[in-house]
């Protein structure tokens, strides 16, 4: 099955909603906000409203299934692209909507990732987590792993994400090791920050001691080379570290 969406671990894009708040450093530069205020869909600031995508928009994920199903391949969707799934200012009943069609396309696998899991972990507490979901954390240093992969890896799941992207800091705890994908990347755009190559490295080699599938992603607007990080001024699509190639996944 062929991608269908730019983003390059995942083979679809949802968005339930459109809208969030900033909450980290690694919301600072957002490129959904960014494309979200140019093209007015929705703000993102706390208090602002939240859009709810069409219902058209909504029966895309049912057509996805079937395809996976008569291909006899799994698919992996990533959603929301524009949204946060466990964002305090949804409502429940938007959520239990979404959950819903996770349940009904059992052909894939849905990667959330949220900067919110207290949100997701009680949001789960009295509900299933369906069986295809996978549910992810965006860690941009270690102040931010140490405080959202605990609660994020309470809840049940067959795969558990990290997301080290942006990487503005360097990732180094046992809590890693837990997760069962780890994908990282540096910034782009005008005012990306640099994420030095060792951090990668270093997050690399904790994956390959612990057996865990590692996606490096892209260096963003910044590059190792022989003379160091070096701003390319564009996007580098370089998925390599030092000469390789890491695009890991999950069987």
């Amino acid at each position: 099955m062929g991608r269908e969406t730019r983003i390059e671990w995942v083979d679809h894009t949802f968005n339930p909603w459109i809208g969030c708040t900033r909450v980290s450093a690694a919301c600072d530069n957002c490129y959904a906000a960014a494309m979200s205020h140019r093209r007015k869909w929705a703000r993102f600031e706390a208090g602002a409203p939240r859009r709810r995508t069409t219902a058209a928009n909504w029966r895309q994920p049912l057509l996805w299934n079937r395809k996976a199903e008569a291909n006899g391949v799994r698919a992996k969707v990533f959603g929301p692209s524009l949204a946060d799934p466990f964002d305090a200012e949804i409502a429940d009943a938007w959520r239990d909507d979404y959950m819903a069609v996770i349940e009904q396309t059992p052909s894939l696998d849905w990667i959330l990732l949220t900067k919110r899991p207290q949100v997701a972990m009680k949001y789960f507490r009295d509900r299933k987590v369906p069986d295809n979901l996978w549910p992810g954390t965006t860690a941009e240093n270690q102040t931010m792993l140490e405080l959202r992969a605990p609660p994020l890896l309470s809840i049940p799941a067959k795969v558990h994400v990290l997301s080290a992207e942006p990487l503005l800091g360097p990732l180094d705890s046992p809590l890693v090791k837990k997760f069962g994908w780890v994908i990282a990347g540096g910034e782009s755009g005008p005012k990306a920050r640099p994420s030095d190559a060792d951090w990668f490295r270093s997050l690399r080699d904790q994956c390959i001691a612990a057996g865990i599938p590692f996606f490096f992603k892209q260096w963003g607007a910044w590059k190792f080379t022989g003379l160091g990080m070096q701003r390319i001024g564009k996007k580098s699509d370089d998925p390599t570290i030092d000469g390789r190639e890491w695009r890991e996944m999950p069987s």
